[in-house]
This record gives C-alpha cells, sequence and structure tokens, in this order.
C-alpha cells in the first residue's frame, strides 16, 4: 500500500475595510489552474502546523506576521495519478498590508511551479467558496469552520 503524501493547506485570513479577507492566488500565466489558497507537501520530520507557514511563505511571498488559528480540518483523497494524500487545513492569521502583489513561487526545486509567478490578492470571505472550487481541489470545504471574530461595534444600542 503506497504511503500518503501529507499536505498541509492554510486559510489565511486579515481583518479589511469591510469584514474578514482571504489570501488567495493564481498562476499569472496559467489560468485554467484556478485559484487557491497556499499548501503543499509537508517536509519528512517537519510539523504540518510549520509546513502550512513555510509553504505559505513560499507561494505567496506574504511579509506580515502570521499566527496560527487552528486545524480546521482533514482530507484524505487522491491526485490524478492515483497516488493518495492527506490534506490538513489551517488557519493562519495576518495583518499583511498589500491587498494584491506578484510573488515567483520558490521551493523544492524539482516542483512544477517553482519559479512561476502567482497573483495574489486578498478577497472577502463571503466571496471566497465559488472561487476555490474551480479548481481540480475543492479548496472551500472547510471555509465555514473559520471562527471570525465579531465586528459589531460594542457601547449601548442606537436609540
Amino acid at each position: 500500500m503506497e504511503k500518503p503524501r501529507v499536505r498541509a493547506a492554510s486559510y489565511v485570513t486579515r481583518t479589511g475595510p469591510t469584514g474578514p479577507e482571504l489570501l488567495v492566488f493564481h498562476y499569472a500565466e496559467l489560468p485554467d489552474e484556478g485559484v487557491h489558497v497556499p499548501g503543499g507537501g509537508v517536509d519528512e520530520g517537519e510539523r504540518p502546523d510549520h509546513g502550512a507557514v513555510r509553504e505559505v511563505v513560499e507561494e505567496t511571498g506574504i511579509a506580515g506576521p502570521l499566527t496560527l488559528a487552528g486545524l480546521l480540518g482533514t482530507e484524505m483523497g487522491r491526485y490524478g495519478n492515483g497516488s493518495p494524500f492527506i490534506s490538513l487545513y489551517f488557519h493562519l492569521r495576518t495583518d499583511e498590508p498589500r491587498d494584491a502583489w506578484t510573488h515567483t513561487m520558490i521551493g523544492d526545486p524539482a516542483a512544477w511551479d517553482t519559479g512561476l509567478p502567482v497573483a495574489c490578492r486578498f478577497v472577502p470571505l463571503a466571496e471566497a467558496g465559488p472561487l476555490l472550487r474551480t479548481s481540480w481541489l475543492d479548496q472551500s470545504r472547510f471555509l465555514d469552520h473559520i471562527a471570525v471574530p465579531d465586528l459589531t461595534p460594542s457601547g449601548p444600542p442606537a436609540p
């Protein structure tokens, strides 16, 4: 039996001017690849949460600090070639100031996407689901597990 590849994917959120936002990216030169959240293989001996943070940095070049907010879910499946995988979906928070930027993918020199430019951006969390269902992997599966802070103003109710 083939050992599954362990993957770490991340929902990176921040509070934007209109509420919670999610970091997504797409391959600038490969529009048919769809929109993704950062994720990739966990290295041998690496903690999955550390792998999640590493993958976010490698795939997006995010500059703001990342804070682990929890593990949201796991998924088992098979790649198109039949090889098994287990994906762990983490929630990370950031205060990244950029709304959108381009980054050149770094990481494993043997990976197919190393060196490719990616277009990164924050989208309203409420609009992210349909974007993430267009790729070969439905990465919207655990979006509803994200704990969204109460953004209602405190104080006495308005008269």
